[in-house]
């Protein structure tokens, strides 16, 4: 019997858990583990930066992480942050890329690479060198097979014959000549030499070999949290994230300590400029008949730019002159932070002036004229602000350009 027999199988719904209640297990089953380490196979302290609310940095070595702490030691003395105030912590010397093949896609967008995947239980394996990450089985949309490892989500060539809603799992089977054939079907068991589908009752192992790539049918879930976790080779969002000599627990998700990368909290307590309405905006261009022109208005307006490649979330603010732009400030904001320069299209003599209110307050002002450094960062205190104002207006007898806030973000 052929895989391509598994058209007519319809697979039941797994029951789901709550992020928060497998979270908090994950926690209890492998709490011991993470504080009860043998010496004699715990991974060497590993050096790192942590970055402060305050934007200061903090040189040490990390001795241990919770939800609520980090332990250091700085030069020889022992130093514990509270969480609350950590914005990212950064490991000095990242582990080295492995060779790995396999990339596994999870339901809310992280994603790993391994030497290889296979099931246990309600558990996936993945196999990294002589250890292992281990994950819940459920939390697995897509594993693909033979691909060449890049610092980015995996996307096999397959990926774009995969219908945007399947309605039922998906075997990618290797074809003749380099091609493929997607086979609907109910996947049963991922095991070291087969993948296990359904049939009407009946169990049809198809041998790895043959499987480019998984497709599970499972809906897209919101993560547990922002925090994102960069590990060697993967990316995870996360609402918890802690640490030993002997493991890395992001959620309940189980990886090896030397994994460790880096931990941005900031991503996690950040409302981007680009998910808010502007409350209010008025643009004035120097002539202003131009605005009343069909399709102009729209080039004069403040818009919103994705940035490059994987980086599309942040994103950047181009404003002309004159405008000024508010925003309501989210509830707990404590910082906003920009980074000001000229458009780079802007004409090289144009000279604009920057202002940011909080409150008709003015808190920032900058003079942007090609004629010195231009570039800016913008890091105001928010904590008691309402309304944020962005003003660029011309700079007497100049016809002015654009300027742009790149990644302009509230930070809680």
């Amino acid at each position: 019997m052929t895989v391509a027999t598994c058209l007519r199988v319809e697979r039941q719904r797994p029951r789901i858990v709550s992020w928060k209640a497998r979270a908090a297990l994950a926690l209890a089953v492998v709490s011991a583990t993470l504080h009860a380490a043998d010496p004699a196979t715990e991974t060497p302290v590993v050096d790192v930066r942590v970055e402060q609310a305050d934007g200061t940095m903090l040189a040490g070595q990390l001795q241990s992480l919770t939800a609520e702490k980090v332990r250091l030691l700085v030069a020889g003395e022992d130093r514990v942050l509270p969480v609350a105030g950590v914005r990212r912590i950064l490991r000095d010397a990242a582990p080295p890329a492995r060779a790995s093949r396999v990339a596994v896609s999870c339901t809310e967008g992280s994603w790993l690479w391994a030497d290889d995947f296979s099931r246990d239980g309600e558990r996936a394996l993945l196999k990294v060198g002589d250890d292992r990450i281990e994950l819940p089985f459920d939390r697995v949309k897509i594993v693909a097979w033979g691909l060449k490892p890049v610092a980015a989500p995996p996307s096999p060539p397959w990926l774009t014959a995969v219908p945007e809603k399947p309605d039922s799992d998906l075997v990618i089977v290797n074809g003749k000549q380099g091609g493929h054939e997607i086979v609907s079907c109910a996947i049963a068991d991922v095991g070291p030499e087969a993948v296990t589908v359904e049939l009407d009752g009946e169990t049809i192992p198809v041998k790895r070999a043959k499987v480019a790539g998984l497709v599970w049918l499972r809906p897209p879930r919101q993560p547990a949290g922002g925090t994102r976790v960069t590990v060697s080779g993967g990316s995870l969002l996360a609402g918890m994230v802690a640490w030993s000599p002997s493991r890395l627990l992001v959620d309940d998700v189980l990886l090896p300590a030397a994994a460790l990368v880096e931990i941005d909290y900031a991503a996690g307590r950040t409302v981007r400029l680009a998910m808010l309405p502007m409350e209010r905006v008025a643009a004035e261009p120097l002539f202003g008949s131009l605005a009343a022109i069909e399709g102009m208005a729209a080039f004069f307006a403040p818009r919103m730019v994705p940035g490059p490649g994987a980086d599309a979330t942040r994103h950047t603010l181009v404003v002309r002159p004159r405008t000024t732009a508010v925003w309501r400030v989210p509830g707990d904001s404590r910082r906003f932070r920009a980074a000001l320069q000229r458009e780079a299209g802007g004409a090289s003599s144009g000279a604009v002036e920057v202002t940011l209110a909080i409150d008709d307050r003015e808190v920032f002002r900058r003079r942007l004229d090609g004629k010195a450094d231009d570039d800016a960062t913008i890091d105001i205190d928010v904590a008691s602000a309402r309304r944020l104002a962005i003003t660029v207006d011309f700079v007497p007898g100049d016809l002015g350009c654009a300027v742009r806030f790149t990644d302009p973000a509230f930070e809680k």
